[in-house]
């Protein structure tokens, strides 16, 4: 799966670099707490619609080791 973080950095100046708050590669959402915390109801209420399923990006996300912690 291909994490859609990576994608949105090879497309566009936006960057998510470890040690910052987690961010939604869609709408730019920052996640409280830890990591990425909130995300499945975050991804289920705002993208459920969009071309990706939550369980493709969240294999994306969680297998890439830049994006993931």
């Amino acid at each position: 799966m291909e994490c859609l973080w990576c994608k949105e950095e090879g497309l566009s100046s936006r960057k998510l670099d470890p040690g910052q708050p987690r961010e939604c590669p869609i709408c730019g959402h920052v996640f409280k707490g830890h990591g990425w915390d909130g995300i499945d109801a975050h991804w289920k209420a705002k993208h459920e619609s969009s071309r990706t399923p939550y369980r493709e990006f969240w294999q994306g996300i969680s297998g890439c080791t830049r994006h993931a912690g």
